[in-house]
């Protein structure tokens, strides 16, 4: 009789194993790669949303506006045939006429 238990106990723990070897052990593998696969996912779209902004702004800086904007602004350049104006402030000394009825 004793030997018999021994020998189911032996069974019944070497199942136990092979069931906890084939289910649990899968089963965390598995949780661990569904919480990789999400921070990539988060990842993926914030570098996606990196990109379309700076697709946006590589279309913004070939612009021929936004390259005459700095050309003017930054450089001092200005269009073939036009006058550029430089609008000096005023002086705190100058005291503009007083009209007269």
């Amino acid at each position: 009789m004793k030997l018999r238990r021994r020998v189911i106990g032996v069974v019944v723990l070497a199942v136990g194993a092979v069931v906890y070897v084939t289910t649990v052990l899968p089963v965390g593998q598995l949780l661990g790669v569904i919480s990789t696969k999400h921070r990539d996912i988060a990842e993926l779209r914030t570098l996606q949303s990196a990109n379309a902004n700076l697709r946006h702004k590589i279309a913004q800086l070939n612009s021929p506006q936004w390259i005459e904007s700095i050309a003017r602004n930054d450089f001092g350049m200005y269009p073939v045939g036009s006058t550029p104006y430089q609008i000096l402030p005023s002086s705190p000394l100058y005291r503009p006429p007083v009209p007269q009825h």
